[in-house]
């Protein structure tokens, strides 16, 4: 389900690649889109930061399907870690 939802988000945020960094109109809609599919506020927050960092502007990020791959992998495992740590307290 989490592979099939991370699919589709990055399906979606395909549609909103445009030009000139991000805007704060680039950085909601990733977050509406991310949200809607099932995947938690913390992961989206973490996507989108991480996001944001390491890509000049939305269409970059877009274009680097590897490299937005691993960050969406990064946000998934500091997920899980979170959920663990609060789990064996």
């Amino acid at each position: 389900m989490v592979k099939q939802n991370l699919l589709l988000f990055i399906g979606s945020l395909l549609f909103l690649t445009s030009c000139g960094g991000w805007s704060d109109k680039n950085k909601a809609e990733y977050l509406k889109i991310c949200e809607k599919k099932d995947l938690s506020n913390e992961f989206c927050d973490c996507a989108l930061e991480k996001s944001t960092a390491n890509y000049s502007d939305f269409a970059s990020a877009m274009n680097d399907e590897v490299g937005l791959g691993k960050i969406l992998l990064d946000c998934i495992g500091k997920e899980v870690a979170e959920e663990e740590e609060q789990t064996s307290n």
